[in-house]
């Protein structure tokens, strides 16, 4: 019976990256019912974390992996974890363990920093045991995020700018510290937010999914005053993220740069459009996403502790 079967946690190796990205894709349909991972967003997230210490996997006595966990550092006080079981090897305890080694190396990393450590748990809204687990073992509700997602049917409308603000692609070698800049500066807005290296942060964005075709820097002169950031997936165009200055919003800059990036996915024949956005954003993002024609799909649930 599969329920007796044993298991192992060990770290994953680099060549486990797509088995881990199928498992991840199974608990996906399960909850949401469809995937909402790729191969390069597990190899992306690998860039940032070192496996060999800061993830695992449960692997069966017929070497399947059947769970998946991590933490990583996402900030100066802020640590994110995910776990991970194949729907066909939950209530056996999997889930616990991968989430003891995850929070055993949290306290690890967060000795000797300053300030608070606070230490993040993204679960499914639909997975009501993982939940349920993460309270028990003192996790305090914090968030609700929303899947948004739009089905393209004709190439849309493009709004134009402001006068004298301009839209323009990132230019590689030239323009990452000013887009580092101007998102370090537009998200002191959003919740959860920490200061980043700018090396790091730069580094992670041009992982495997990188297209510098897909970010664009909105300016004022030689000002950067917006900029938005998408690569394409497998399900579609996602934009990673979205932001415009506080002096600058309401103006319509956030909403050209959606559409922009909404024709060139349509010119490239992709008409799935996909993102995340915090149900209750200082900013009312939301908002902005429903104007275009988005509409959620699925909800994450984030849960915080103090370490």
């Amino acid at each position: 019976m599969e329920k007796e079967q044993k298991y192992v946690i060990k770290h994953p190796a680099v060549e486990d990256a797509q088995a881990i990205t199928d498992l991840v894709a199974l608990c996906d349909i399960e909850d949401i019912g469809e995937p909402d991972i790729t191969l390069s967003d597990v190899l992306d997230m690998w860039n940032s974390i070192p496996i060999d210490t800061d993830a695992w996997v449960a692997v069966s006595g017929t070497n399947e992996i059947i769970g998946y966990g991590f933490v990583e550092v996402t900030g100066a006080n802020r640590m994110d974890t995910c776990v991970f079981v194949h729907p066909r090897f939950k209530s056996q305890g999997i889930g616990s363990l991968l989430l003891d080694k995850a929070e055993e190396r949290a306290y690890v990393l967060a000795k000797g920093k300053d300030g608070k450590q606070k230490l993040m748990n993204q679960i499914s809204f639909a997975n009501s045991a993982a939940r349920k687990l993460v309270e028990d073992r003192g996790y305090q509700f914090s968030r609700l995020y929303e899947r948004m997602k739009i089905e393209l049917e004709g190439r849309p409308n493009r709004d134009s700018l402001p006068e004298g603000i301009t839209l323009r692609a990132f230019q590689p070698d030239h323009d990452e510290e000013k887009l580092f800049s101007i998102y370090d500066e537009t998200f002191q807005d959003a919740w959860g937010y920490t200061k980043k290296d700018f090396t790091t942060w730069i580094s992670q964005k041009k992982g495997d999914g990188y297209d510098h075709s897909l970010w664009f820097i909105v300016w004022q002169d030689s000002n950067p005053v917006g900029f938005l950031m998408s690569r394409m997936q497998e399900d579609g165009l996602f934009v990673d993220l979205l932001g415009v200055k506080r002096e600058y919003r309401k103006h319509g800059i956030g909403k050209a740069l959606l559409l922009h990036v909404f024709g060139i996915a349509y010119e490239r024949n992709q008409k799935t459009i996909l993102l995340y956005v915090d149900s209750d954003s200082l900013t009312h993002a939301n908002r902005l996403y429903q104007q275009v024609g988005m509409r959620p799909h699925s909800q994450t649930a984030v849960y915080m502790k103090e370490l």
